[in-house]
């Protein structure tokens, strides 16, 4: 697969990716996990380790905001 050419925005986002710089549109606030798209942003809400992490807090949300 041939590479993009340098200075395109395809390299740039590619680039970025690589680095794991992404925009903080998909992020988890209570996990502290960043998510490329919607579509992975949704898929972690409803994975066990986000619904833990909500139990968590809904079991003492002082303590848990006291973190933040």
């Amino acid at each position: 697969m041939p590479k993009a050419a340098a200075g395109t925005p395809k390299a740039i986002a590619n680039k970025a990716k690589a680095k794991g710089l992404q925009r903080l549109r998909w992020y988890c606030q209570m996990c502290e996990k960043q998510c490329r798209d919607e579509n992975g942003f949704k898929c972690h809400t409803m994975s066990e380790s986000h619904l833990r992490q909500m139990r968590v807090y809904a079991e003492n949300p002082t303590q848990v905001m006291e973190k933040f």
